[in-house]
């Protein structure tokens, strides 16, 4: 196990702002499990279930949320997690696609902007924009699962430490 390098500046100017804080907990490694095991039943239990009952809305933000909650894992393992509030997703994005985008590409910042963009349609009704499609729903629980798997082999392979 070893400090995640890729990234480091951006997470630790997360960390100066506010953006991001540590925490304390015993086994880091078990917390990321557990939020891998959420992100697998709200990807399959309510992602895939809302688009198959025709609820493309809902399966958009049940994926995206699944695909958040993989990327917190990771967070989770470092020690680390958003502060909440406003742009408290977009700290997990930056972090995200700063550390790990070249290792999991579904953590590239224009996918998980688009998706972070889109859920937010999805959630808070906007007549001007865009309709989300079965199409878009079908996109977004393949990339929540493409960065659940890759989540997951990163922490069995090599799981970061601590930051900070």
């Amino acid at each position: 196990m070893a400090r995640w390098r890729s990234g480091e500046r951006t997470v630790q100017f997360l960390v100066d702002r506010g953006r991001l804080e540590s925490f304390e907990a015993g086994d880091l490694g078990g917390l990321a499990d557990a939020q891998l095991v959420r992100a697998r039943r709200r990807l399959e239990a309510t992602a895939t279930a809302a688009l198959s009952m025709g609820d493309v809305d809902g399966a958009y933000a049940a994926a995206y949320d699944a695909y958040r909650m993989a990327a917190e894992a990771l967070l989770a393992r470092q020690g680390l997690r958003a502060t909440g509030g406003d742009g408290s997703h977009m700290a997990v994005e930056d972090a995200m696609s700063a550390q790990f985008a070249s290792d999991i590409p579904a953590f590239a910042k224009p996918t998980f902007e688009r998706l972070r963009r889109t859920r937010h349609t999805a959630q808070y009704f906007d007549p001007s924009a865009a309709p989300i499609t079965k199409d878009d729903a079908t996109w977004a629980i393949s990339k929540a699962a493409d960065a659940l798997s890759g989540a997951m082999a990163l922490l069995r392979t090599s799981p970061p430490e601590r930051f900070g």
